[in-house]
This record gives structure tokens, sequence and C-alpha cells, in this order.
């Protein structure tokens, strides 16, 4: 799941599906520990990100 991938899904959330601010933060967050933690590279490197 790349960068473009990750930014459509946030926005999925976002826009489609109405979620609160806190579901959305939850979700970044999944999103970064699953490729700090499990994928073992840098979010911000590989995907752009700013927080």
């Amino acid at each position: 799941m790349g960068e473009a991938e990750v930014e459509a899904f946030l926005t999925m959330l976002a826009i489609e599906r109405d979620v609160s601010a806190s579901t959305h933060n939850q979700a970044l967050s999944a999103l970064l520990f699953l490729y700090r933690e499990v994928l073992g590279v840098n979010p911000l490197d590989a995907l752009a990100l700013e927080r």
C-alpha cells in the first residue's frame, strides 16, 4: 500500500464514511504502526506524511 492508497483510504474515511476526527487519527496511527513496527520502514519517508 503506497502513498496514493493510504491517502485514498484516509480521505474515504473522512468524506464517505464521515468518521470522527478521533477515528481518523486512530486509523492514521494504525497505519503508522504497520509501516514502522511490522514492515520496518519509516512511514514519513515511505509515504511523505506529515503529522
